[in-house]
């Protein structure tokens, strides 16, 4: 994981000594993302608007479930929903098709468990608190069109989350 997150932050690095712009204010972005969380596959939906060419605010949905099997027909089934609000700068680059951008951003996380036993709820014994969360992510989007983009990011809550967005609006 930790190459993964280094070899991200080399290529965001060498992207930006580039030249790009294919971020572009006015444009709202949306798409659907498929993100790598815990020990199970996430989806999610993204949303960002272009406030200026490196700035923009949006939100996410993020959802993921996974089990832990103990044996003897033992299983707990764990869920996840992150609704988050976030704000990215995007690093400006001249005539690419590359975005590379940072974003932080807030939200809240439900966690809940099923038991086989019949108890549900939310769990806090491992860490996994329901409440206000922090989202931080690294990402890349590469235009293939003005109107659509495959996005790549490293952070949380998907640890690693691919996805494409289609750009709405701006000029």
């Amino acid at each position: 994981m930790k190459r993964l997150i280094l070899v991200t932050l080399l290529v965001i690095g060498l992207a930006s000594l580039a030249s790009a712009e294919g971020f572009e204010k006015g444009k709202i972005y949306l798409g659907p993302t498929l993100g790598m969380a815990w020990s199970g596959l996430g989806l999610g939906v993204n949303g960002e608007y272009a406030i200026d060419k490196n700035w923009g605010i949006g939100g996410e949905i993020s959802y993921t479930s996974f089990g832990n099997n103990y044996g003897y027909s033992y299983k707990d089934t764990w869920t996840f929903i992150g609704v988050l609000a976030a704000g990215s700068y995007h690093f400006t680059l001249k005539n690419s098709k590359l975005d590379p951008y940072l974003k932080a951003g807030l939200g809240y996380f439900h966690w809940g468990v099923s038991h086989p036993t019949g108890y549900e709820g939310s769990w806090g014994g491992l860490g996994y608190n329901s409440g206000i969360g922090f989202e931080g992510a690294a990402g890349l989007r590469y235009f293939f069109s003005p109107s659509m983009a495959g996005r790549a990011q490293v952070g949380f809550p998907f640890y690693l989350g691919v996805g494409i967005d289609f750009a709405l609006g701006g000029k």
